[in-house]
């Protein structure tokens, strides 16, 4: 073999090998949770008081590598996310995903209130992750 061939060789291999696995695939998971209503942290995801309230839920994403993550949300009440929504990764550094809802009123219905709010990351892989809370309106 000769040495132009031998060098096209060792350069086109590797450069095909890379084209065909990609980069390093990035493997991305919730590292915590958190629920605010009002503003406020609450604590055992419960709230009880006066309604309706402003409920804060809070996820951190963490990716093994640069990735752009697509979601959606998913409630309890039957409710979801318009359509599915992105946000870029670093590598090993949490990112927030943040989902809102207004929600309770002082009446029956609500005074012990059982509902849900699920993270659905759908790439690049799959992951759910749901945060459930008890509202008790008075």
């Amino acid at each position: 073999m000769n040495t132009r061939k031998s060098l096209c060789m060792l350069i086109l291999f590797p450069a095909a090998w890379i084209a065909t696995t990609g980069a390093a695939r990035a493997d991305v998971r919730v590292g915590g949770s958190a629920f605010s209503v009002n503003g406020a942290l609450a604590r055992d995801h419960q709230y009880t008081g006066s309604c309706p309230v402003d409920l804060k839920f809070d996820w951190g994403v963490i990716s093994t590598a640069p990735a752009t993550v697509t979601y959606m949300f998913t409630r309890s009440d039957g409710g979801h996310s318009p359509g599915a929504r992105s946000v870029s990764l670093p590598p090993n550094r949490s990112v927030p995903i943040l989902d809102h809802w207004r929600l309770g009123a002082n009446t029956p219905q609500f005074s012990n209130f059982h509902g849900w709010v699920e993270l659905n990351i759908q790439s690049p892989n799959p992951v759910v992750n749901r945060i459930g809370f008890t509202l008790h309106c008075r």
